[in-house]
């Protein structure tokens, strides 16, 4: 996991041998401003980040870039979370021993949301992940399950990849899929 922009500045301070008394004082905030965005409590200004960057002579919009990757990855983390119990809500893992949202492959977790939940939260999964990391999950593994998932994968092809003749192009990549199963046979 990468560093939260607390961590980042807290090594800025040890590299430049400033406590937060003296850091504070350096760049005219409190020192319970400081502590506050130390701690990931409080967010950095911009103003405050071209502060910090121009002392520690980092590039500009170093420290912004750090903060809101971190707002990123805590907002797909929760996303995730929130898909993941969902799914236990609507039985997906009846037949799992054992499942967790930390361990769940990223994979599966595009699978399940296809099969199992609405259309709202499929719509989440383009907000976690690459469109064409998704396609590629569906078109693998869903795509060629012919008759089982048909109406669903239709209705996928169309809504959200845009597949004209959406029939045709699955049972052309059950044909492609069987075709190579055979192979390795």
């Amino acid at each position: 996991m990468k560093e939260r922009l607390g961590q980042y500045i807290n090594k800025l301070m040890v590299r430049g041998h400033y406590n937060q008394s003296a850091l504070a004082r350096e760049l005219g905030i409190s020192r319970q401003m400081l502590s506050n965005i130390v701690l990931d409590q409080k967010e950095v200004s911009l103003p405050l980040s071209l502060k910090i960057e121009s002392l520690f002579s980092l590039p500009e919009g170093s420290i912004l870039k750090i903060q809101n990757d971190c707002k990123i990855r805590q907002y797909k983390e929760l996303l995730r979370e929130e898909l993941f119990e969902k799914l236990i809500q609507a039985h997906a893992f009846w037949s799992y021993d054992e499942v967790a949202a930390e361990t769940l492959p990223d994979e599966l977790l595009v699978e399940k949301v296809f099969v199992h939940l609405d259309m709202a939260d499929i719509a989440k999964l383009f907000e976690l992940y690459p469109k064409k990391y998704i396609h590629k999950v569906w078109r693998e593994n869903m795509a060629v399950q012919g008759e089982y998932l048909f109406d669903l994968n239709v209705m996928i092809a169309l809504y959200f990849f845009h597949i004209q003749k959406p029939e045709a192009y699955l049972r052309r990549r059950e044909m492609l899929h069987l075709n190579k199963l055979t192979r390795y046979a």
